[in-house]
């Protein structure tokens, strides 16, 4: 697999292997903040909420190279994280029957064979993804970069949106901090519920996440793939179940006339603001100094307790299949950590001087 990004950074292993674990090329001296790191592996772990996978994993990171005394030493990271809670025998069964949306059926077509889990498709892999995102932030905030999100919407049941040009630091902090992410706590017992209902059911929800980067320099990025959306985007995807990446307005904007999509400029004491950000914060694939704001949509996690179609490939017969092992029944609600790391990832790789 080809490293991403002017870091280069390189995630392997897979859901049911001995471990998983990163590569990261990272600038000498940069100590690594516990509190970041493990506060960003907990909020993906997602604790015992509801639609949580029961899988408990230690998620320990093992340092095998690059740092010292917790100080970057210019040579190449590699964490690995290791894999105590598998078992393979869910799988057994379905070897040769791929389940329904996921990666199974084009990884056995590729690869001759279906990963248990989804090997390295699997979202166990965000976890390597958030501990490089948590070092991303880390060399954000150096830069005065804060990045922040919450929960859009989970299984129908909508929270209030960012004010897209009012948002502050406080906000974004308070959110990392929550553990229910939202801006009206009024929504969250819905959204819990939606979930439970699913579960319960045997079936899953859908759901989307909202966030948000404050402190981008204006011109952070450039034009094609230079650009903090081509950037942004290409990792935002590496993120498993997100099927829809949008900025600003959005796909709102195709509805949209000219006059009311351009956001106009004038000057508050000798500053340029904005209008509106229906842009979200970027113009032709630069910064242009509003808050960067965009939404990652979530797909129901593929892996649910009813019947489906599917087909013996071994036997070549149609067949039916249930999915055994333990999967959460939505996945936006880890997933908001793995979201939030792809976005510092993502303006990292735009940052000169890294």
């Amino acid at each position: 697999m080809k490293p991403w990004g002017s870091m280069r950074l390189n995630i392997y292993g897979g859901s049911h292997e001995k471990r998983i674990g990163l590569a990261m090329e990272l600038p000498k001296g940069l100590r690594l903040d516990d509190e970041i790191i493990y506060r960003d592996i907990e909020r993906r772990r997602g604790g015992s909420g509801a639609g949580v996978t029961s899988r408990a994993e230690k998620d320990a990171p093992v340092y095998l190279s690059g740092v010292s005394d917790g100080v970057t030493t210019g040579d190449t990271l590699r964490v690995e994280f290791e894999n105590s809670d598998v078992d393979p025998r869910d799988y057994e069964r379905t070897a040769f029957m791929p389940r329904p949306s996921h990666c199974d059926y084009p990884a056995y077509v590729k690869y001759g064979s279906i990963p248990p889990g989804g090997g390295i498709f699997s979202g166990r892999m965000t976890l390597p993804l958030v501990f490089a995102g948590a070092v991303a932030r880390q060399l954000l905030l150096q830069r005065g970069i804060t990045v922040g999100g919450h929960y859009r919407e989970i299984g129908g049941v909508w929270d209030s949106p960012f004010d897209p040009l009012g948002v502050d630091v406080y906000t974004l902090e308070k959110l990392r901090g929550s553990g229910f992410p939202v801006l009206n706590e009024d929504v969250r017992g819905a959204m819990e519920k939606r979930i439970g209902e699913a579960a319960e059911r045997g079936d899953s929800v859908g759901g989307s996440v909202e966030l948000c980067a404050l402190g981008l320099p204006v011109g952070m990025g450039g034009p094609l793939w230079e650009g903090l959306e081509s950037s942004i985007a290409s990792i935002m995807y590496a993120v498993p179940g997100v099927k829809g990446v949008e900025f600003g307005a959005g796909f709102d904007l195709a509805g949209m006339q000219g006059s009311a999509a351009n956001d106009g400029l004038r000057t508050e004491g000798g500053r340029i603001a904005f209008e509106s950000n229906n842009s979200g914060g970027i113009n032709g694939g630069m910064a242009n100094g509003a808050p960067v704001i965009m939404r990652a949509a979530f797909r129901p996690t593929p892996s649910i307790a009813l019947p489906q179609h599917t087909v013996n490939l071994k036997e070549g017969r149609n067949a039916v299949i249930t999915s055994a092992g333990r999967h959460d029944s939505c996945i936006a609600i880890r997933g908001l950590a793995a979201a939030e790391a792809a976005l510092c990832l993502g303006i990292l790789d735009c940052a000169e001087g890294l």
